[in-house]
């Protein structure tokens, strides 16, 4: 088996290289012919997934390495592994995957694939979702910070000053086709249950149902939104009146009062409002044993 592994070697703090280098040995080990690829730039991910001719591939970074991958792979049919070492690593939370090189290297030697659905937006797949409003405000914040060493603590004074100072400028929303919602303040599209960050925001998300979730939060302001960082963890979230939850294939966002409302996919800054979501059923083999 040829076996491909992308890494960030700057993730987990530094720890991306010797973890990668870990999982090449385990997996020669078990008989694997093996390619390791080290990232020194964004973009190398994509580039070297787009190129390579191989049996499976592992990504070793956090959720934006995986969604490098996913967005370079020319052949839907290449089973992807993911090692997670990022800050969030939500893909891993969904598939509950091992942190573990040998137990990483067991799940790509044995594992069946399965299909996982991806979301469109802008010519672009993701696996997770996107956020237009605050979560994307902070996420822009820390873009310059790409290629330093990953730490979840570079996002703690960001996100307290934007939740503090961020003022949710109303968004319209529409579902398939029709207006959902005209004052939103906080919109979510979910591929995964953990689409927002750290987040459960979009709870009813599964990964191979051919649709995606959608989460607005209303009426928001500074304090109630730190009450909703703590009440998303609470059943019922999604009944709350100030919430409104659908699913659905195609989604839009725009700026309801003109005013500049920058928008992240993947973890990752994707410029400003409007925008628009679909869905690419199974467009992914995932190799994972849940």
């Amino acid at each position: 088996m040829h076996v491909t592994i992308i890494a960030n070697p700057v993730a987990g703090g530094g720890r991306g290289k010797p973890t990668a280098e870990a999982l090449d040995r385990a997996l020669t080990a078990k008989g694997c012919n093996v390619d390791l690829r080290l990232t020194t730039r964004a973009g190398d991910a994509a580039a070297w997934a787009a190129e390579i001719d191989t049996d499976r591939i592992v990504s070793v970074g956090g959720d934006g390495t995986a969604n490098e991958v996913v967005n370079g792979l020319r052949d839907s049919e290449v089973p992807l592994a993911i090692l997670p070492m990022g800050s969030a690593n939500v893909v891993a939370r969904e598939l509950r995957l091992p942190r573990d090189p040998e137990a990483v290297a067991d799940l790509v030697t044995t594992a069946k694939p399965r299909p996982m659905d991806l979301g469109l937006h802008d010519g672009q797949k993701f696996l997770l979702g996107a956020g237009a409003g605050l979560d994307a405000a902070i996420t822009h914040e820390v873009q310059g910070a790409r290629g330093k060493r990953s730490s979840v603590w570079r996002w703690v004074v960001p996100s307290i000053r934007n939740v503090i100072t961020y003022d949710y400028p109303p968004i319209r929303v529409l579902l398939d086709g029709d207006t959902l919602c005209e004052d939103a303040h906080y919109a979510i599209v979910g591929n995964c249950v953990y689409s927002a960050g750290v987040f459960p925001s979009t709870p009813k998300a599964r990964i191979d149902d051919g649709l995606l979730d959608i989460c607005l939060l209303r009426q928001l302001h500074p304090f109630k939104m730190a009450a909703i960082a703590v009440a998303v963890w609470q059943p019922g979230f999604i009944e709350r009146s100030d919430v409104i939850y659908r699913q659905g294939r195609e989604i839009r966002f725009e700026s309801a009062a003109g005013a500049v409302v920058p928008l992240q996919v993947d973890g990752d800054p994707a410029a400003f409002l409007p925008a628009t979501f679909g869905v690419l059923p199974a467009g992914l083999r995932i190799l994972a044993r849940i």
